[in-house]
């Protein structure tokens, strides 16, 4: 895929967290508050921007080992190491 597609996807991914936290905001204010679904709210902009992170690193990562030429076994160990990060 094409860097600048990439980018784009990514920066869509961040617009939609954006939305969900804007919501999940607006939800905060409001007198007839409705915490359950603020509740779901906070987990689906949570889980978006846990996604976002494993997208970001993955598409970063393959195009920057590919261009370093780093060998397949330090880029298999990093890969689950990031993965194990962001699946906390």
């Amino acid at each position: 895929m094409e860097l600048d597609e990439i980018r784009k996807q990514l920066t869509h991914r961040l617009h939609r967290i954006k939305g969900q936290l804007d919501a999940l905001e607006k939800s905060l204010h409001n007198k007839d508050e409705d915490c359950e679904k603020t509740i779901i709210l906070l987990k689906a902009s949570s889980q978006a921007l846990k996604k976002f992170g494993e997208a970001y690193v993955q598409e970063y990562m393959d195009r920057c080992f590919s261009e370093k030429k780093s060998s397949a076994t330090i880029q298999k160990n990093l890969k689950k190491a990031i993965k194990a990060a962001f699946s906390l």
